[in-house]
């Protein structure tokens, strides 16, 4: 008997392939339900997360100043967390930072840092009174009394070491990048200076500048002024900037001009005069000096005329106001120079 048939293959094959399929059916209906049950679970978990209140710790949304307000306590929060391992003194980062300066621009720039870190203002009568050199504060200046534009003093720090340990405006200026230096009291603006030079000056109409320069310290001012440095002409502010003599004034006067021939003759006469009686002066000296020294053999020389008997009167004055009374009369010596102020120094002995 032969089989005829359409088609090669075994004649069971179409039923081996039939009973494979139906053998996976169970685990393609499983793997279909755990999808969709994935499927479903995820979608009712957002829709729930959605309807629920969000933190306000994780929220990003909302009103911006709320955000940034957040952000900064956090910020705080965590620069709180290291404060201890970064300052030992136990001052929080955020002062620390506050103390110095944060982003305030600085009063000075960095290219003038090794000369001029900050600045203060005191007190004029604050600092005389604690600074007192001999120089008699002019009658408008007197206590109670005012002088705008000379009622107080500036004072430049040229060190970070030589700054007060108060108020951070000696650097940096204010919130708003502006605002005049911190007013301190002399105490507190001169604690940590190892050194002060103090400056004496005045505009006077000349349209003044001062420049500091940071250089080798020098005790010196140079002067420059738009004037003829030969003298007899005023100022012109056409002419160009001339180092000039200390004498020279804005009228092309000069206080300070060198001797002429004559003035050499007088001089020559006077140190004869001191050289043939020096043998005398020094035995009228010698008792009077013995006197003034004491137990301590300290004297204090003055030389004075009475165009500065002003200062004279101011330097016994303030001593006789601090305790000194006794002592200065004691040991002070006073050459005087004219009759003037010879009458004037024994009316106060």
């Amino acid at each position: 008997m032969v089989l005829i048939r359409s088609g090669g293959g075994h004649p069971f094959q179409h039923s081996r392939k039939s009973s494979s399929w139906i053998f996976y059916l169970p685990q393609i209906l499983s793997l279909f339900l755990v999808a969709s049950a994935s499927l479903y679970g995820g979608v009712l978990l957002g829709m729930r997360m959605n309807s629920s209140p969000t933190p306000p710790t994780t929220s990003l949304r909302g009103d911006a100043g709320d955000f940034n307000e957040r952000v900064e306590q956090e910020v705080e929060r965590r620069l709180a967390l290291v404060a201890p391992a970064n300052n030992a003194n136990g001052v929080s980062v955020s002062q620390s930072k506050k103390q110095e300066g944060g982003d305030r621009p600085r009063r000075f720039p960095k290219t003038v840092s090794n000369f001029v870190t900050g600045a203060s203002i005191i007190g004029k009568n604050d600092f005389l009174s604690s600074f007192d050199y001999g120089i008699p504060k002019p009658p408008s200046k007197r206590e109670g009394e005012g002088d705008p534009g000379k009622d107080d003093v500036l004072i430049l720090y040229g060190s970070t070491k030589s700054l007060p340990d108060i108020n951070t405006g000696t650097v940096y200026t204010d919130e708003n990048g502006d605002g005049p230096p911190p007013h301190l009291s002399a105490q507190d603006a001169t604690k940590n200076c190892g050194g002060l030079n103090v400056i004496f000056t005045d505009s006077r109409g000349t349209e003044q500048c001062i420049a500091v320069v940071g250089n080798y310290e020098s005790y010196h001012i140079q002067r420059w002024l738009r004037i003829d440095p030969r003298g007899g002409s005023k100022l012109d502010v056409s002419k160009a900037l001339t180092p000039v003599g200390r004498g020279l004034q804005d009228n092309g006067q000069d206080k300070f001009s060198a001797p002429e021939k004559r003035h050499t003759l007088q001089n020559q006469a006077l140190l004869e005069t001191y050289f043939s009686r020096l043998d005398d002066t020094i035995a009228t000296l010698k008792p009077l000096a013995k006197a003034c020294a004491g137990t301590d053999n300290t004297v204090i020389v003055m030389v004075c005329n009475t165009g500065q008997s002003d200062l004279l009167i101011n330097f016994i004055c303030s001593a006789k106001a601090r305790g000194f009374g006794d002592v200065v009369m004691e040991k002070v010596l006073v050459f005087a120079t004219d009759e003037g102020v010879l009458a004037i120094a024994k009316k106060w002995v």
